[in-house]
C-alpha cells in the first residue's frame, strides 16, 4: 500500500474507488475530493490499484492511498487494508463509490465496528442488470441489499437512481438521499474553449455528430450507428464516438457493414472531449441506461444542440425534461435518426439564461453541500 496522507484536521473524509480512471464516476471523485479539501477537511482519496488519467487532477491538499501500484488486489486483502486505514484514521465519514468498492468498504468497517460507510450509487441497478451478464447483475444487487442495510445513508446521483435504489432496498433500507454529480463549471468553460487537431472539427466541410462514452452495450452505440447510417441517406454527416472499452472492433466493423466506415471516426480517448463537443454539430447520447450521465452535463455547458434516449435514469433530469435537448426512445433507431436530422436541418433555441440557472444544480458547491449532509 502506497500513501501520501492529508495534512491532519478536525474532521477527516474518505473517498474510495476503484481506480481512477477516464471514466465519469471517476472524475466526480475527484472533483468531491478537491472540494472538500478546498473546504478545509482532511481528505483522502484511497484506490483499490493505482493509476489512471484523472489522478493528475488530484489536489495536493488531498491524501492518496493506493493499495496496490498495479493490477488489482484481491478481494480480502482489500478488505484488510480498508480495516487497517478505518482503525488508524478514523475518518468521520467514507464516501465509496460504485457497487463493488462501497460493498468492500462495508465489509473493512464491520470487521472495526465502523459504520459511517455511505455507497454511492452512479447507475440504476434495475435496468442495469438487465442490460448487462443478468444473474451477475442480480446477485451483485442482493448483496446490495443485504449490505447496504449496515450504512447510515445511501447516496444516488439523480432521482430515477435513487427510485430503484430505494425499491432494491425495501422500506427498511437506510434512507437514499439524491445528490446530482456536480462539475467545475468555469473550468468545463475554459475546457470547451481550447483548440483541438482533428480535420473534422477544424475545418468542416458537413456536419460532425460527437457522441462519449465507454463502448459497450450499456451506451448502444451500435443503436447510434444504425441511426447514422439512416441519417446519411439523406443528408451528408460524419460520426465521431470518443471513448474506449470491448465493443471498439465490434463497431468498427458494424460501420463497414452499413457502408459509413469512411465518415465514423473512433478516436479512442481523448484528453479534452468537451472542447470537441464545444465545435460540433450535435452530440447525441444513445445509452440504454445510465446513472445521471455526466457527459450531457458537460455537453450542455458546450452549449453544442444534444439528442439523448430518454433511458433510466439521468438525461431526463439533466435535460429538464427535453426543455434543453431531445429526448427519443431508447434503441429506436428511425426516431432517433429522425431527431438527428432536425437537429442538424435546424438548430434548436435554447434560453441561455434558463440554461444557466439549470446548470447551478450540477455545480461543484451544490454536490458538496449533498454530501457533507449525507455524511453528517
Amino acid at each position: 500500500m502506497t500513501q501520501d496522507i492529508a495534512a491532519p484536521s478536525a474532521r477527516r473524509i474518505g473517498i474510495f474507488v476503484e481506480h481512477l480512471g477516464s471514466g465519469g464516476t471517476e472524475k466526480v471523485a475527484v472533483v468531491l475530493a478537491n472540494g472538500l479539501a478546498d473546504e478545509g477537511f482532511a481528505v483522502d482519496i484511497l484506490m483499490r490499484y493505482g493509476g489512471g488519467i484523472n489522478l493528475r487532477d488530484v489536489s495536493p491538499q488531498v491524501g492518496r492511498i493506493e493499495f496496490s501500484d498495479g493490477r488489482p488486489i484481491g478481494i480480502l486483502r482489500v478488505i484488510l487494508l480498508l480495516r487497517q486505514y478505518l482503525r488508524e484514521k478514523k475518518p468521520d465519514v467514507v464516501f465509496a463509490h460504485l457497487e463493488k468498492p462501497s460493498l468492500l468498504a462495508i465489509a473493512g468497517g464491520l470487521l472495526v465496528g465502523y459504520r459511517r460507510i455511505v455507497p454511492c450509487i452512479h447507475i440504476d441497478l434495475v435496468a442495469n442488470a438487465s442490460i448487462h451478464n443478468h444473474l451477475r447483475r442480480r446477485f451483485l444487487n442482493s448483496l446490495v441489499t443485504l449490505f447496504y442495510h449496515a450504512t447510515p445513508r445511501v447516496i444516488a446521483v439523480s432521482e430515477g437512481a435513487g427510485r430503484a435504489a430505494r425499491g432494491l432496498l425495501s422500506p427498511f433500507g437506510p434512507p437514499v438521499q439524491v445528490v446530482p454529480n456536480g462539475v467545475d463549471l468555469p473550468a468545463l468553460l475554459s475546457k470547451a474553449q481550447q483548440p483541438i487537431a482533428e480535420a473534422w472539427l477544424r475545418n468542416k466541410s458537413v456536419p460532425v455528430i460527437v457522441s462519449c462514452g465507454r463502448l459497450q452495450q450499456q451506451k448502444a452505440q451500435d443503436t447510434l450507428l444504425r441511426a447514422f447510417a439512416d441519417l446519411r441517406r439523406t443528408m451528408p454527416a460524419r460520426l465521431v464516438i470518443l471513448g474506449e472499452g470491448p465493443e471498439h472492433e465490434a463497431l468498427l466493423s458494424l460501420a463497414h457493414k452499413l457502408g459509413v466506415a469512411e465518415d465514423v471516426l473512433l478516436p479512442g480517448f481523448v484528453d479534452n472531449p468537451i472542447a470537441w463537443f464545444a465545435k460540433s454539430d450535435l452530440f447525441v447520447l444513445s445509452s440504454r441506461c445510465e446513472g445521471q450521465a455526466l457527459v450531457l452535463i458537460e455537453a450542455l455547458v458546450a452549449g453544442v444542440p444534444i439528442v439523448s434516449t430518454d433511458c433510466p435514469s439521468g438525461p431526463r433530469e439533466v435535460l429538464a425534461d427535453g426543455r434543453f435537448g431531445s429526448l427519443v426512445p431508447v434503441d429506436d433507431v428511425a426516431v432517433l435518426s429522425a431527431a438527428m436530422s432536425r437537429a442538424l436541418k435546424k438548430r434548436p433555441e435554447i434560453d441561455k439564461a434558463a440554461l444557466t440557472e439549470h446548470l447551478q444544480k450540477f455545480s461543484v458547491e451544490n454536490m458538496i453541500s449533498g454530501y457533507l449532509a449525507a455524511g453528517a
